[in-house]
């Protein structure tokens, strides 16, 4: 009993995480957002592998650690390209309740939503039907679909990204509806498409897949150094090409 106590509460600070990282991304600051998110990311590894050390695995474990995936790799991604929607020029409409629906009662509902941007929170709903599907399959050095975490990492370092000096000029090309509602919807296909993607454990059984496991390390130190944290965008479509490859290469 004692030993599940440490990697529930683990699982427990992601989603304290997650809770800050909503605060800040209302408030545009997404290098913190960034930073919490990769903080709870790492603690999502930590509290399965030290339920492992621990022999502290529990289905209640389990479905916690999905509830704070919901938040940390879900609602914040969503909750990020919503505020980048309206960062790309969407107008604010203020929507009075009260003169359409409640007359008579006398409350100031009064509210400023930009209706477009709502499309991100299919970020939110995709990753719950992916957490879900996850909790009913038992996965080895393989995932079927974009797990959550890289989903979320793309998205929460992606306004950082933008902002980076060699991407000034296409910002205006990256930044705007059409860009962000295709993003928005490859990312729900990818997470809940059954296409096998590696995880980053090295394989003693499938030896020959540990190159493409390699490479992806290597080769996103030089892409941190150079575009800073905002990289780890391109790091996760660097991570979905070499899966591209690697699948390819098993059918040959």
């Amino acid at each position: 009993m004692i030993k599940s106590v440490v990697p529930n509460f683990i699982t427990l600070l992601n989603l304290v995480c997650g809770c800050f990282s909503v605060a800040f991304a209302f408030q545009f600051q997404f290098d913190a957002v960034l930073i919490l998110v990769l903080f709870g990311v790492f603690l999502d590894y930590l509290d399965g592998l030290t339920a492992r050390i621990l022999n502290a695995e529990s289905n209640f474990g389990k479905q916690l650690d999905s509830l704070s995936d919901i938040i940390t790799s879900g609602v914040v991604p969503g909750i990020v390209v919503y505020q980048m929607f309206k960062l790309s020029g969407n107008r604010v409409i203020d929507f009075d309740l009260n003169a359409y629906l409640l007359p008579i009662l006398d409350l100031d509902l009064v509210f400023s939503i930009s209706p477009i941007a709502f499309i991100a929170f299919i970020i939110t709903v995709g990753s719950a039907v992916r957490l879900a599907k996850f909790n009913t399959i038992d996965y080895t050095d393989e995932f079927e679909g974009l797990p959550t975490p890289a989903n979320a990492l793309f998205f929460v370092s992606l306004p950082i990204l933008m902002d980076h000096v060699y991407l000034a000029d296409s910002k205006q090309y990256l930044l705007n509806n059409t860009t962000l509602i295709i993003l928005t919807i490859s990312s729900v296909i990818l997470m809940n498409v059954p296409f096998r993607l590696f995880s980053l454990r090295l394989s003693l059984r499938k030896y020959d897949y540990n190159i493409f496991k390699i490479m992806t390390i290597a080769l996103s130190i030089p892409i941190i150094l150079f575009f800073g944290l905002g990289g780890f965008s391109l790091i996760i479509i660097l991570y979905l090409f070499l899966n591209v490859i690697r699948n390819l290469w098993s059918l040959i």
